[in-house]
């Protein structure tokens, strides 16, 4: 009886529990709780209601603008860490794969597949290893890296997708000084971790409004020069490569993020985009950053005070201190000296070498900049005018060097005692000599081996040394074709023992008597096959 009760009680409670259920409106309130009848919201109370919600919400409601597409890069991020060779695992299985995705944007430059984009990891020596594009309601197509501006870290990509053309630019001229715009990119929000290589998607892109203005304080701007700077929206690292657009949705140009830079992202015309990208489609070579053609070391100097300098108008300012200059380079036609102390570039202050040499590589070629030195007790504004670097990798620019100052020895030997040219084009290549000098002395002794004297070495072990029948030495392991050790005679496999009278024990021995060699002929002794050689070192 108690049992048939009990079921009859919990059926009852199920039918008025599907009957609650059933009805809407019929459950009950809390104890306190009012009737609260939900008021009408305005246009502003349900714009800003979802801008909470999403902080990208306040974007313009309009079609998307043409001519861009979705560039994916494939990543290896093994290669930062020396390659997957470099890498161990704790359970010494293979190392899991390290390709990793990552989207920007780029711009469509014209109807013959060329595309402009800003990419990670990249640099004119290390090419990206996989890059597909895919415009709006088209297929993903493979793309070509041709080249890139190392000043803007602009890339140029080829793609054969005859379905990709270019939109509509908005070319002003004269550029206006400031101008609302469009802002067209990802959400600000949006995660910057790359995903799986096997992972694909389009993230979705939105429209903000916002402002540009001239970088007129910015010490990179001149009228060769005409950057922007981003007034708003803010931009994140995601939104790296934004296209930037007027308000009749005409591409204007497209936005850079510039990390350290107080927040301040620039703006880069499309007149000017067109100018950088056309110059590396035709030459099919990367470009290179300005060059000013100056060393120096940091000068430490001491605190100005009116008193101090009244007492001592020499005294030291926190400067660049030059060292050495470049024949015929900007800082000597510009009239730089060494021993000045560089103050300021383009009224941007100057304190350490470091701070010298990345803000002029951040300056294109073919731009005047002014600088600010102090000579003596005297302070001068020199104007010099940069002009491409002679290479975009620090190495290969050493490479460079060195090749100027052979083919100017060259040159000096090859002229007449009596040409009177001789005593001008002599003070040249001694001033060659004493930057090659300046700008490789900081220089690892591995890369100066490699770059002035064309070969490289291994030190001996015990094992090594019973096989060469030698007691000290390094071994060469290569050999650079044409190069001063090539036409010395050197090659792989021989061991440096001697050079002159400096027994070869380490780098540093090896470096001091190569160092001795200026313009004549230095004796090395080598073993090879068991017998020792002696060969002269060439120029």
């Amino acid at each position: 009886m108690s049992l048939r009760v009990r079921f009859r009680n919990t059926a009852v409670l199920f039918w008025i529990l599907a009957l609650i259920a059933s009805v809407p409106g019929q459950i009950p309130k809390q104890p306190g709780s009012k009737n609260r009848q939900a008021t009408p919201r305005t246009a502003k109370q349900k714009q800003d209601l979802e801008q909470e919600k999403d902080p990208g919400a306040n974007l313009l409601r309009q079609d998307a603008p043409k001519g861009w597409v979705w560039v994916t890069q494939i990543v290896d991020l093994s290669q930062q860490l020396g390659g997957e060779a470099a890498i161990m695992t704790l359970d010494g299985e293979p190392v899991p794969s390290m390709q990793r995705r990552r989207i920007t944007l780029g711009l469509i430059l014209d109807n013959e597949g060329h595309i402009a984009t800003r990419l990670i990891d990249v640099t004119p020596n290390r090419p990206p290893i996989n890059i597909s594009v895919r415009a709006l309601g088209s297929r993903p197509a493979t793309a070509d890296f041709i080249g890139m501006d190392t000043v803007s870290g602009l890339c140029v990509l080829k793609t054969d997708d005859e379905s990709i053309k270019a939109g509509a630019f908005s070319s002003p001229d004269p550029l206006p000084l400031r101008m609302d715009i469009n802002l067209y990119g990802f959400h600000p929000n949006k995660p910057l971790n790359l995903d799986s290589a096997v992972v694909a998607g389009s993230p979705r892109v939105i429209l903000f409004k916002g402002r540009i203005s001239k970088a007129l304080g910015d010490f990179r701007y001149n009228q060769g020069n005409p950057i922007y700077t981003l007034v708003s929206p803010g931009l994140t690292a995601v939104q790296d490569c934004s296209l930037i657009l007027d308000r009749g949705n005409s591409i204007f140009g497209l936005a850079i993020y510039n990390m350290g830079a107080g927040g301040k992202h620039l703006v880069y015309p499309v007149s000017m985009i067109q100018k950088i990208t056309q110059l590396v489609i035709n030459t099919h070579k990367s470009i290179s950053h300005g060059w000013l053609g100056a060393t120096g070391i940091d000068e430490y100097g001491r605190m100005i005070t009116p008193t101090s300098k009244a007492s001592n108008p020499t005294v030291s300012e926190r400067g660049v201190r030059i060292t050495a200059v470049a024949p015929d380079s900007p800082a000597e036609i510009a009239g730089v000296r060494p021993k000045d102390i560089l103050l300021n570039v383009n009224d941007r202050r100057i304190e350490t070498y470091a701070q010298l040499a990345s803000l002029i590589r951040q300056i294109p070629a073919n731009n005047e900049i002014s600088l600010r030195v102090k000579r003596g007790i005297e302070y001068k504004v020199l104007r010099a005018k940069l002009v491409a670097a002679p290479a975009v990798e620090p190495e290969q620019q050493l490479i460079a060097f060195a090749r100027r100052l052979e083919s100017m020895e060259e040159e000096l030997r090859l002229l007449p005692p009596s040409d009177p040219a001789r005593n001008k084009l002599e003070s040249k290549v001694d001033m060659m000599r004493h930057f090659v000098g300046a700008v490789t002395g900081p220089a690892p002794p591995e890369i100066r081996l490699r770059v002035f004297y064309g070969m490289e070495v291994q030190p001996l072990t015990g094992q090594l040394m019973n096989y060469f029948s030698v007691s000290q030495g390094l071994l060469i392991s290569n050999v650079l074709e044409g190069n001063r050790a090539f036409k010395s005679g050197l090659k792989a496999g021989d061991v440096i023992t001697k050079i002159g009278d400096i027994v070869i024990t380490d780098m540093t021995s090896l470096m001091t008597g190569l160092d001795k060699w200026v313009n004549g002929q230095l004796q090395i002794t080598v073993s090879r096959r068991h017998e020792s050689l002696k060969l002269n070192f060439k120029n």
